[in-house]
């Protein structure tokens, strides 16, 4: 008897705490503006690509390589290359990696 009586009372407490309430979710981030004073980098404009004259072999040939230049900050800028290179029925675009170079080394440099 005293047994059915502690599963009765464990079975009662299981029952009471699932009816308690959850947690109210967590609230929705704010959403980040695109632009935020005159900041350097992500925060303030878009920077066109350019090619560097530079090649990558490709399937079907020479594949030009672009580079991508983003001020990280005053001295110094993030750059990313790709290769565009021509497959049947289009473009495939191959990421090379990324470098921090100077801001003299930029095209950005003489731009600012």
């Amino acid at each position: 008897m005293r047994l059915l009586y502690r599963l009765a009372s464990l079975a009662g407490a299981l029952l009471l705490s699932a009816c308690t309430n959850s947690p109210p979710p967590p609230p929705a981030l704010p959403i980040r503006p695109i632009s935020i004073g005159n900041g350097a980098g992500s925060q303030f404009g878009n920077y066109e690509n350019y090619e560097t004259g530079q090649t990558h072999p490709g399937p079907n040939g020479p594949c030009p390589i672009f580079a991508w230049d983003r001020p990280i900050s005053v001295n110094r800028v993030i750059r990313y290359l790709s290769a565009s290179c021509k497959v049947p029925g289009g473009i495939r675009i191959l990421d090379l990696g990324r470098q921090i170079v100077p801001m003299d080394q930029s095209p950005l440099g003489t731009a600012q």
